[in-house]
């Protein structure tokens, strides 16, 4: 199984933003080559029964929430039938929502694109209640940040979020003690080991880089090491390709 991880949709610098016309031919190959596109509820009938995932599982998802999520990937999305996950933070939903947010833009998605979201089928993660570092937090502050963050999902959204996406990818023994008090599952980001439902609080994503070609993406998925190690494998395969132009 490969967990890929993408942030922005969009033509900006940085780390964090895929370029539309990127995402929209990865996608294609998603829903065209032989991989098969997984969903939330795919991950936790296997974790529940042990069913085996289809070969060549990819599971997508999105963090933070962003609007660009809902108006940019979603309709590329839809287009080609692929399911995906997008992780949350509940306080960015209410009026509490804080006047500065710590991403590249400051957009992100209200409660009614959230809806439209969910109702089109595609998974809700919790993602901290205002994306705190979690590692750094007081006992007291980690579980308001935890509960706040599942509370206000359920209340909003009318169904308890299952899978929880760590901020900053950032987690340690205390705080994966918080988030298995009330998820089954947890991502984190690009680790040294690859996904494993037998491990479900650190199942390691691929942080999509913005400069991939088509075949560094597909090298990344295609590759049978770790994420951090298919990132390596991805950066290089695209650096052989220009070198023998």
């Amino acid at each position: 199984m490969k967990i890929l991880m993408y942030h922005l949709i969009e033509d900006l610098p940085g780390p964090m933003a895929v370029p539309p016309a990127r995402f929209r031919e990865q996608m294609e190959l998603l829903a065209d080559g032989p991989y098969t596109p997984v969903t939330e509820d795919d991950l936790h009938t296997m974790l529940a029964s042990g069913r085996p995932l289809p070969e060549n599982a990819v599971l997508i998802t999105f963090d933070d929430g962003y609007a660009n999520t809902i108006t940019t990937a979603l309709p590329v999305l839809e287009r080609h039938g692929l399911p995906a996950l997008m992780a949350v933070c509940g306080g960015y939903l209410t009026a509490d929502r804080p006047l500065h947010v710590p991403h590249t833009v400051q957009e992100m998605a209200d409660l009614d694109q959230v809806r439209a979201w969910a109702e089109s089928g595609r998974g809700i993660a919790a993602h901290s209640y205002t994306h705190r570092r979690l590692t750094g937090l007081s006992d007291q502050a980690l579980a308001w940040q935890m509960a706040g963050d599942h509370e206000t999902l359920t209340g909003l959204l009318g169904r308890e979020p299952r899978t929880f996406a760590y901020p900053y990818g950032a987690y340690d023994p205390r705080v994966q003690r918080a988030v298995a008090a009330l998820y089954p599952l947890a991502l984190a980001t690009d680790e040294h080991h690859q996904p494993d439902l037998s491990h479900p609080y650190a199942l390691s994503r691929i942080q999509v880089d913005p400069g991939w070609s088509l075949h560094a993406f597909r090298t990344a998925l295609d590759s049978p090491a770790d994420p951090a190690a298919a990132q390596r494998a991805a950066r290089a395969a695209d650096i052989l390709t220009r070198a023998t132009l």
